[in-house]
């Protein structure tokens, strides 16, 4: 590794069984150019992805928790296996007293909040009405005690994101921007660009 290298952002990205890699796909893509990442399984095994790959982490969440992060990414999908554990709390309860960027999207709001972390806090999810069952509603509504809820695409709080999985492309946007890699100008032509795709005109 080149010593320029060695001053890029670390960005820890946790995953974790059942979550959603599409959801954070586009932050990884825009990211890995300017920042290393380090991949992160709760025991640092071989992750088998939703894309159908097998990622193979650099990292097991412990070996995160004192590490010199500078923004680490939560995706969606079904966190129950580290809810109910509390396996990523000290690693984000670290990162985040450390100052870092934490950016959860999807049920990655999830486990910010079961670390605490959203507490005092504007943000958005989606474990509302209209987007999960009542159960489920139910279930995780302790999770948000503290939580000032928008009904919003993304929400920035201070040092903390929270994204709905549609909002995937500004939530990358989002991130390199606080991370001081675009500019405002240049993460509007990053989420407009998707867009342009569909709709040359």
């Amino acid at each position: 590794m080149s010593g320029d290298a060695d001053h890029r952002p670390l960005v820890g990205v946790l995953l974790y069984p059942g979550c959603i890699f599409l959801e954070i796909a586009a932050a990884v893509e825009l990211l890995a150019p300017r920042c290393r990442l380090l991949y992160a399984t709760p025991d640092g095994a071989e992750h088998p992805a939703s894309n159908g790959s097998l990622l193979r982490p650099q990292a097991s969440y412990a070996d995160l928790a004192a590490a010199p992060l500078q923004a680490v990414l939560v995706p969606g999908g079904n966190p129950g296996s580290i809810v109910t554990t509390g396996a990523a709390r000290a690693l984000l309860q670290g990162a985040a007293s450390r100052g870092a960027l934490l950016a959860g999207i999807c049920a990655g709001a999830l486990v910010l909040a079961d670390a605490g972390l959203l507490r005092g806090r504007r943000g958005t999810h989606n474990y509302t009405a209209e987007h999960a069952p009542p159960e489920v509603v139910d279930f995780v509504a302790r999770y948000w005690d503290g939580l000032c809820f928008e009904r919003a695409d993304l929400v920035l709080d201070g040092r903390v994101i929270t994204a709905q999985p549609w909002a995937h492309v500004r939530f990358a946007a989002s991130i390199a921007r606080e991370l001081g890699l675009l500019n405002a100008e240049q993460a509007e032509a990053h989420v407009a660009y998707p867009r342009r795709q569909h709709d040359p005109s």
